[in-house]
């Protein structure tokens, strides 16, 4: 199978990134009021830079624009920078890990963008996005392998087990009622991520089984955890990691 061209692979990540983000906006806007409650993202402008970002966003979105020229790179930095601004006022990031998935996103665009410089601009910038992907995975797993919760199923029983505003869809709640298949389920999680790593050597036909579990694996999530952001901030990623292939 042929190597993905450039230029598809970065309108397909543009695209995904640019729904993530949208998304992301709408949660802001309709939440800010709670975050100006805490002294967070109070004032006015904030209203005013979700709608000029939702209009950049839209862009990206529909326009068949060519990604690697001055103008798109202006449009990623400006991206960039309305991003930093909303962590900085936001006193960290708005969302956590998806929120960073995304800022690790937009700056491998903005990089690639910048390939009219230098063609290999754009390889960097795609290889950043896939080596953000790749670490992200390999991490969170190692982390939860060293967490004792998370191997004997304590972990994922407590969190189905949940009254808290993290478990969406009851009918996961009876899992909690079963130690052994809790701890199953975390090996699964554990084992999946720690492997997610060996996507850069796989054939194509193996990227397309990682990404598609990976895939599932998410929106799980957002089903049963309401982690929405995070469908739209790591698939945003696997073009990067087909196109490595």
């Amino acid at each position: 199978m042929t190597t993905p061209d450039p230029i598809i692979t970065l309108l397909l990540t543009q695209r995904l990134l640019g729904v993530g983000l949208l998304i992301q906006n709408a949660e802001i806007f309709r939440t800010r009021r709670i975050y100006a409650g805490g002294g967070a993202l109070a004032g006015n402008g904030i209203g005013s830079l979700l709608a000029v970002r939702s209009a950049i966003l839209l862009w990206l979105i529909i326009a068949p624009i060519h990604c690697i020229s001055l103008a798109t790179a202006a449009i990623h930095l400006a991206l960039l920078g309305s991003s930093a601004w909303l962590v900085v006022r936001s006193r960290g990031p708005v969302c956590g890990g998806s929120d960073s998935m995304f800022f690790q996103v937009q700056l491998g665009l903005f990089v690639a963008s910048l390939g009219f410089l230098n063609p290999l601009l754009v390889r960097i910038g795609l290889g950043w996005i896939a080596a953000q992907s790749v670490l992200s995975y390999f991490l969170a797993g190692l982390a939860k392998l060293k967490n004792t919760c998370w191997r004997n199923g304590t972990a994922l029983q407590k969190l189905f087990s949940s009254d808290g505003p993290y478990v969406l869809w009851s009918g996961v709640r009876g899992l909690a009622e079963s130690k052994s298949l809790c701890a199953l389920l975390g090996w699964g999680v554990v084992a999946f991520e720690l492997a997610f790593a060996a996507l850069l050597v796989l054939p194509v036909e193996g990227k397309w089984i990682f990404l598609g579990l990976g895939l599932a694996f998410h929106l799980a999530n957002a089903v049963i955890l309401g982690l929405n952001r995070f469908v739209w901030a790591w698939t945003a990623t696997y073009p990067a990691l087909l196109y490595f292939s």
